[in-house]
């Protein structure tokens, strides 16, 4: 017997079932009596029969999320400002502690050119520290110069000799906060 005969007889057998265990044949009803209508539902057969019904998925909500250290920027070179790689930091009670970062991307800048640091947001930095140190074969050599400062404006000036150099800027918020950012800055008369 192929295969859609018996899906059928099976559907037919159930429904019959169904009918019968449901108290037999109705009992007359006196004449002038209205007869019960009995809706009517179809029943699907074939592969559409055993498809569930579509869903819409719903999005999952994302948990709340941590808000991080600002985007810092280094501005006052040639081609105008670069993004700090971020390094060490304490933030929001997370944390994360980096070795010397040395980015592959450079800010150029004339030997004691003025640099300026922006945050993104903009902050309120209690104070800051800046450390320079040469980059040879691609890595940063030992701290050749060290400033710092205080308040929201962070401004520094570059080494006066020519060469690559790695700049770390960590500064310090309100609230023990606390981030460090890499730069690489090609110094060149």
């Amino acid at each position: 017997m192929p295969k859609i005969t018996t899906a059928i007889l099976s559907v037919l057998a159930t429904l019959t079932l169904a009918a019968c265990s449901a108290g037999g044949l109705p009992s007359p009803e006196p004449p002038g009596t209205p007869t019960p209508t009995v809706p009517v539902t179809s029943v699907p057969t074939g592969p559409a029969a055993s498809a569930p019904p579509e869903v819409t998925p719903q999005p999952t909500p994302r948990p709340t999320e941590v808000p991080g250290p600002p985007v810092a920027s280094l501005g006052g070179g040639a081609a105008g400002p670069v993004a700090g790689e971020l390094g060490t930091f304490f933030w929001g009670g997370l944390g994360s502690d980096s070795p010397w970062i040395v980015p592959t991307t450079h800010l150029a800048a004339a030997p004691g050119a003025t640099l300026t640091v922006t945050l993104d947001p903009a902050g309120a930095p209690e104070r800051w520290t800046a450390a320079w140190a040469p980059v040879r074969n691609g890595a940063a050599g030992g701290v050749d110069a060290v400033g710092e400062g205080e308040g929201s404006s962070v401004t520094l000036t570059a080494p006066g000799q020519p060469g690559s150099w790695g700049l770390l800027v960590e500064v310090h918020f309100p609230g023990g906060q606390r981030a460090a950012w890499y730069w690489s800055v090609v110094v060149a008369p």
